[in-house]
């Protein structure tokens, strides 16, 4: 019997020391799972979530508090030059979003097949929309396809038909690029489901331009902010302890080609209502000692007026202009394209700029549009032969090289506006370039003059509601001759004779304010050609937004 006391004793006492160790190895994972249930957000920065930014999640261990720390990266986002060396984030490598290879890799976005691939995987899963990532995630992943297709479209065009001269390929000026920032879940409120990236004000203006994107609600009071168009919306709300929270998603189908914004650094000026003018030259402000400095600001009205009273305008054009300023397209469209600088790229063929006026641009592109720039060119022209010959006016006189710049451009066949060829677009930008040089060349005094002179006739016809050029857009045909005529009919000698008594019967003084005039109307027509405004942009963020580095998050 001792023998199977033994035995019995024996197993009893393995059975104890299994469930011993069942106990202790439950105890230790109970205390494990613990611990590690402290790494908070570890499965919101998951990949499902951040998409191949998952990569920088990992654990920290905090041994004195007994807990583990949750450690990842999201981009920080802004605007600017592709040869910028410094950003937001010292020390942190600069990565700009261009579209190719290199870029996609090195900014953690998934390639357009590989993209494809994978939402078509989530579509089958899920049957819904993927709502689970993160928008920034989806942002860059617009960002860099915008792009990849929109650079892809301009070099198709810019070699697509033979060409009299080596048309050089474009350098663009301004890009999107992000930098890494290590963030602690820690320090994310409690009420944010997932890890959001960073911006700023300004930088968030400029890149929903760069992807087609118009504001429709920008209320600085609770800041509501929204903005729409190529198959996005962005929608923000304010959270609590962090500040304001935008979302980005896509609502259809998105082309990057013609509409695509042209990556200049100036159109971070145009994003905000502030049109870059020819004036604004050093060698040419160091070497004229009267000139100033001018700001066309186009946003509110008040702006407007201190824009129209900087440039000379009387206070009766003010309250005139202020009434209308409208006939087939709006007066501050003309002041641009009269002293805005040109922005279009050398070897590019994108035209499309921000809006920085409160004024629609109603033009339509296209063989049935009720109005076409080209056809207010070759109205102009005509004008301008009738007047070289009636002035008769030598081969040399500037109006005579303004004649021959554009009978040059017509050999090019410009007569398509929405098809322009790269070769056309240059000769065009020559044109535009030759009138900037010849205004520089004059004081500046002389060349607001006549502007001024030109805004003040403009406006006190469009005064009259029953004025012709009040009447055009009730015109179903022939709108560019009306206008035109009547500038040339009326407009310009009110011009050319609008000078004070003491040069009243001065004839140079005369020809040089007609030619002056002849050399902006012809600028504006270049510009006009060169540039294009969205039908549904219109200028609503507020001018004083203008670099400011108030931090926006995107969820």
């Amino acid at each position: 019997m001792s023998g199977f006391d033994e035995l019995s004793q024996n197993v009893f006492g393995l059975v104890a020391l299994i469930i011993s160790l069942v106990a202790l190895v439950t105890t230790i994972l109970q205390i494990l799972q613990q611990y590690f249930s402290t790494a908070d957000g570890h499965r919101r920065c998951a990949e499902s979530v951040m998409g191949q930014w998952a990569k920088g999640t990992h654990r920290r261990l905090r041994l004195r508090e007994f807990r583990v720390e949750v450690i990842f990266e999201t981009p920080v986002l802004f605007m600017a030059p592709p040869t910028n060396k410094r950003g937001p984030i010292p020390g942190r490598e600069i990565h700009y979003l261009t579209g190719t290879a290199e870029s996609y890799i090195k900014t953690k976005v998934l390639p357009p097949h590989d993209q494809t691939k994978q939402d078509e995987q989530t579509y089958a899963r899920v049957h819904t929309a993927d709502d689970e990532k993160a928008s920034w995630v989806n942002l860059l992943s617009a960002l860099q396809r915008e792009e990849f297709e929109s650079r892809a479209w301009d070099e198709k065009i810019r070699l697509a038909t033979p060409k009299t001269f080596l048309v050089k390929a474009p350098i663009y000026g301004l890009a999107v690029a992000l930098q890494s920032k290590t963030r602690s879940w820690d320090f994310i409120p409690g009420s944010i489901t997932k890890p959001y990236a960073t911006s700023t004000m300004c930088h968030m203006v400029e890149i929903m331009s760069m992807l087609g994107m118009h504001w429709k609600v920008f209320d600085q009071v609770i800041w509501n902010l929204r903005a729409e168009g190529n198959g996005f919306i962005l929608t923000s709300t304010i959270v609590h302890g962090l500040g304001v929270m935008a979302v980005f998603a896509t609502t259809g189908k998105s082309t990057f080609q013609d509409n695509r914004i042209i990556p200049d650094e100036r159109i971070k000026e145009l994003a905000f209502g502030t049109v870059p003018n020819i004036f604004n030259d050093e060698q040419y402000l160091e070497r004229e000692k009267d000139a100033q400095s001018l700001e066309l600001i186009f946003g509110t009205n008040e702006e407007v007026e201190e824009t129209l009273e900087g440039l000379g305008c009387s206070a009766d054009t003010l309250k005139k202009f202020s009434r209308d300023h409208k006939h087939i397209f709006s007066v501050s469209f003309e002041i641009i394209g009269m002293l805005g600088q040109v922005i279009r790229l050398r070897g590019s063929s994108f035209r499309m700029v921000p809006n920085p006026t409160s004024d629609y641009w109603r033009k339509k592109i296209g063989r049935k549009a009720s109005w076409k720039i080209t056809v207010l060119m070759e109205i102009f022209h005509e004008h301008v032969q009738t007047l070289i010959l009636n002035k008769a006016y030598h081969l040399s006189h500037e109006i005579c090289q303004i004649s021959d710049l554009w009978r040059e451009i017509a050999k090019l066949d410009c007569t398509d506006e929405a098809n322009i060829s790269i070769e056309c677009r240059e000769a065009i930008h020559d044109a535009a370039d030759h009138c900037t040089a010849y205004l520089l060349s004059l004081p500046q005094s002389d060349v607001l003059s006549v502007l001024v002179s030109h805004i003040t006739n403009v406006v006190a016809v469009l005064d009259n509601p029953n004025s012709p050029l009040n009447t055009i857009a009730l015109i179903n045909a022939n709108k560019e001759d009306t206008l035109f005529s009547y500038y040339f009919d009326k407009i310009r000698p009110a011009v050319v004779d609008g000078i004070d008594k003491e040069n009243a019967e001065n004839s140079k003084v005369k020809e040089k304010r007609e030619t002056i005039w002849v050399v902006l109307v012809f600028r504006m027509l270049c510009w006009l050609l060169l540039h294009d405004f969205h039908q549904a942009d219109v200028k609503v963020v507020p001018s004083d937004l203008r670099g400011s580095r108030m931090p926006v998050f995107i969820g």
